[in-house]
């Protein structure tokens, strides 16, 4: 589709679709395609019933704000959560990923993304966020739920199950960023309870949906990255030892799997004017589908798209989005990322996926990511 029809109207869902990088770029940099799902499904004629919780905890999504109103957040969110706090944790995400991999030690076999992708960004976000060591099963708890792979199929039963434990996090985070407005700690939560721009702050009601964002956003995509990098370098093993005789390559290679593999294959979009997408003219009020995950691949951008190639440069992907919905969170992922990748090579000498059996994945055209990943360890 990307080479015979960039970006074109598929009848079959009822919405247009963009495949090709160009056509990706352009949409998602323009502010008149709107990122609101909710007007978009309403546009494509889906009947959807929202549960409260689910909008009221996200109601501070950045994937889904317009201006101005995602200008107000963003400005206030990038004052809490500034690149030099991030910068600042890279230490503690050491030790947090020493220590996991501390209790992995002499295991064979396991499952490398259940035992060490999933929780070593949830242990970062509750230290990040603040929730007291004592609470973090809890937390944990509602967090497998939201992010299991059955949460990343869309619909009103998909959803509606969903219902209880969004209550019970709600309710958590509601009592916490009370106790931080009473008494401000050194974490995010407290940061934004505070933080104030032009005589603007935040709610509190806003504060609960903004961490919950982060939590859902930023666990999963991180959890999934780690995950599909361990794919890749076993796929391309000639990748693996490169970057492990050359410990420099691994912020390029992360880039390369965002590209290559990145766990956002798509966003959506809904025109708010009429717009151009490529050769066509677009009414207004018609949801767009951008295949960041086909782009990604263009080889009018990227040479040789099908190799996995941890030397590309340039790497301009589009695996964190592009324009202003451009992830918030993406130097937090890159960070746990990088030091995962080479406390991973310190602590074994080989990491092999255990193929066994194929593969599963989730829901590919949401989250592309295996559901487990049984890997075999050689400890150095």
């Amino acid at each position: 589709m990307r080479d015979s029809n960039p970006a074109g109207y598929d009848e079959s869902i009822r919405a247009w679709q963009v495949f090709g990088y160009d056509e990706a770029q352009r949409v998602l940099a323009d502010p008149t395609f709107s990122a609101d799902m909710h007007a978009a499904r309403q546009a494509a004629g889906v009947e959807m019933s929202i549960p409260p919780v689910i909008e009221r905890l996200t109601m501070a999504s950045f994937f889904t704000m317009t201006p101005p109103t995602h200008k107000k957040f963003r400005g206030l969110v990038n004052q809490a959560f500034s690149r030099r706090l991030v910068n600042r944790l890279e230490p503690r995400i050491g030790e947090i990923a020493g220590g996991i991999l501390a209790e992995l030690s002499g295991l064979e076999s396991f499952d490398l993304l259940e035992r060490f992708a999933y929780p070593l960004p949830m242990i970062v976000l509750c230290e990040l966020l603040g929730v007291p060591h004592d609470d973090r099963r809890a937390f944990q708890s509602w967090a497998s739920v939201l992010t299991s792979p059955d949460a990343a199929v869309t619909g009103p039963d998909a959803v509606g199950h969903l219902g209880p434990a969004l209550e019970e996090l709600e309710a958590y985070l509601g009592e916490l960023v009370r106790r931080r407005r009473l008494s401000p700690q050194a974490d995010l939560l407290s940061r934004l309870v505070t933080v104030e721009l032009d005589d603007d702050r935040l709610t509190d009601e806003e504060v609960v949906s903004l961490a919950a964002v982060m939590l859902l956003a930023g666990h999963n995509t991180t959890t999934m990255l780690l995950a599909n990098l361990v794919v890749c370098l076993d796929e391309n093993p000639a990748a693996a030892a490169e970057i492990r005789g050359n410990r420099a390559l691994i912020p390029s290679a992360l880039e390369e799997v965002f590209r290559y593999r990145g766990p956002l294959p798509r966003a959506l979009r809904l025109t708010t004017v009429e717009s151009r997408i490529g050769e066509h003219t677009v009414p207004s009020g018609q949801p767009v589908a951008i295949w960041t995950a086909a782009a990604n691949w263009d080889d009018k951008h990227f040479p040789h798209p099908e190799r996995f190639d941890i030397r590309r440069s340039p790497n301009r992907h589009l695996g964190f989005g592009h324009g202003m919905h451009f992830c918030l969170g993406a130097p937090l992922a890159r960070v746990v990322a990088e030091v995962a990748t080479n406390l991973l090579l310190d602590h074994c000498t080989d990491i092999s996926v255990n193929r066994e059996s194929p593969l599963s994945y989730r829901a590919p055209r949401v989250n592309l990511a295996p559901d487990t990943l049984p890997v075999v360890v050689h400890w150095a």
